[in-house]
């Protein structure tokens, strides 16, 4: 008797721990906004003055299973850009984690940006 009882702790134990190892393949997410971004950086002070430097970044915004997702990424380079396929209304590849949106580029690498918003998307 005792020996049934522990195998299916078992069996439910592990059950359990497969349905969290799940991970969420690519899906399609629409494009609500995607544009680049600046914020400003104090770089230095001059007596009593701030100097600013402004640091771009990217900002997106697309709507998931019921939810918009807003996420930021700060480019590599001065020279990075978002690709011009990304406009409002295009559907794109894509699988959102728990803090990290991974969008697919049309070359079919992926790029990660960081959440920082998910709001309920309103009845249409």
């Amino acid at each position: 008797m005792p020996c049934r009882i522990l195998v299916t702790l078992l069996l439910f134990a592990g059950l359990g721990a497969r349905s969290f190892a799940v991970e969420s393949g690519p899906v399609a997410l629409t494009i609500i906004r995607a544009e680049t971004k600046t914020r400003d950086r104090v770089v230095y002070w001059v007596v009593d003055t701030p100097i600013y430097h402004e640091d771009p970044y990217f900002e997106v915004a697309v709507r998931a299973a019921g939810t918009v997702v807003v996420a930021e990424r700060e480019p590599r380079n001065a020279h990075e850009m978002l690709p011009e396929d990304w406009k409002p209304g295009a559907v794109v590849q894509g699988r959102v984690d728990k803090r990290h949106l991974f969008l697919r580029r049309p070359n079919g690498t992926e790029v990660r940006f960081i959440i920082t918003r998910r709001n309920k998307k309103a009845p249409e």
